[in-house]
């Protein structure tokens, strides 16, 4: 079998065991989608495979969340799979989706391309939701560096001002990147 970076969903190449698997012999059976009696029909028939070793690793390995495999359910699965350390079966999203690249830590240029993209369309909706209640406040940017603290802050940098405070005497306002986008 070819080795990939990303555990697929499918085996792109059938693995050898899967000809000798006893569910073969049973074309009637569906070990994807079993409930009630059949699914119990189903985990009789792996209790007598000689393959069933193969077929739960190999199922626990890509995280299958479909099916029976190796006499185990998804349910199954998932407990082996928390003890074992081997991924957790569940259905993942399509590659380019945010929820791809911030639920399952997909980084692929087309996860991480998604994720900016949302990110930005988010900021923009939250800026003018907050412009529209009155709450949206132009930052301020400092001229020099100031020290506050233990930090220095750097000309350029962006401060929020408090409502009811003087400004700082090193900040001038600065038009709002909204502003120049409307």
């Amino acid at each position: 079998m070819t080795i990939v970076d990303e555990p697929p969903r499918l085996p792109r190449v059938v693995p050898e065991w899967h000809e000798s698997g006893a569910c073969n012999l049973f074309p009637e059976l569906d070990f994807i989608d079993a409930k009630g009696p059949a699914a119990d029909a189903c985990r009789v028939i792996c209790r007598a495979c000689p393959v069933r070793l193969q077929c739960a690793t190999d199922a626990l390995e890509r995280g299958e969340p479909w099916g029976i495999w190796g006499g185990l359910d998804r349910l199954d699965r998932k407990a082996v799979a928390a003890e074992l350390g081997y991924p957790a079966p569940a259905v993942m999203p399509e590659h380019g989706t945010n929820s791809r690249y911030a639920k399952w830590g997909c980084k692929c240029a087309d996860c991480r391309a998604a994720h900016t993209l949302y990110e930005s369309e988010r900021r923009i909706t939250a800026r003018r939701k907050a412009k529209a209640r009155g709450l949206w406040v132009s930052p301020l940017a400092l001229d020099r560096p100031v020290r506050v603290g233990r930090h220095l802050l750097g000309p350029g940098q962006l401060l929020l001002p408090l409502p009811g405070l003087p400004p700082h005497h090193a900040a001038e306002p600065r038009p709002s990147d909204l502003d120049l986008a409307a």
